[in-house]
């Protein structure tokens, strides 16, 4: 089956009140935010302050994710522990670390990757602040640039497609190019913690049920453009 057939089966499947990007660019923007939230070094940022979850800033979505028991239990852990698992599986090893959270390092550092980055990053106008250059291809922070995208594609008046095009490209190159690796390296270390349960939640939202990303975005692509 091509990715269209594919697309129009999935779209039939799919609430019709759902096929607005009103319905869904918001939606798809917080959940982003929330992912890229918890996946944030816990060396770097503020864990004073707790995340908060709202069902209903992701009720447009067309699927259901446990994001919010992931932000429960996430929240539950003292600091001191999340950093212990944040660096066991992400940062430290014997040989390196079990599953690199920096698509530059879980690749092995491919040619050209990097540069690829600050492409995207430079024309959609997505800026990173000085701290966080030389780590621009950290898990967090490509799932921020698509909270980026899916909202500027809510706020654009005019230039939508661009956004939403922006998303399936990127995502193509630099989300499921990698992340269900890391998902199944995560799946057979086994460690049951936190941060390997955000992951393997993250990998079956870019899934959306075993449907490759790229139908996904197809399918809103194809239900937003004004006709």
């Amino acid at each position: 089956m091509n990715d269209v057939s594919t697309a129009i089966n999935y779209e039939r499947e799919c609430n019709q009140s759902l096929r607005k990007s009103e319905k869904t660019a918001e939606s798809r923007s917080n959940l982003y935010t929330y992912f890229s939230l918890l996946l944030g070094s816990p060396h770097e940022i503020a864990l004073e302050s707790k995340i908060t979850f709202n069902d209903s800033l992701i009720r447009g979505l067309p699927y259901s994710f446990e994001i919010g028991d992931l932000i429960e239990e996430y929240s539950g852990i003292e600091a001191v522990d999340l950093r212990r698992q944040y660096s066991a599986l992400f940062e430290v090893g014997d040989e390196g670390p079990p599953a690199p959270i920096r698509e530059d390092l879980f690749l092995l550092q491919p040619a050209k990757l990097r540069e690829d980055l600050v492409r995207f990053y430079d024309y959609f106008g997505y800026t990173l602040n000085d701290e966080f250059q030389w780590q621009m291809d950290h898990l967090s922070i490509e799932l921020e640039f698509m909270h980026f995208l899916s909202y500027q594609e809510l706020e654009s008046n005019d230039n939508k497609l661009s956004f939403q095009l922006g998303q399936l490209d990127f995502s193509k190159k630099h989300l499921l190019n990698w992340v269900p690796d890391l998902s199944a390296t995560i799946n057979r270390l086994d460690n049951g913690d936190i941060y390997s349960k955000i992951v393997v939640e993250l990998n079956n939202f870019l899934l959306i049920k075993k449907t490759p990303l790229r139908v996904f975005f197809l399918y809103f692509i194809f239900t937003y453009i004004p006709q």
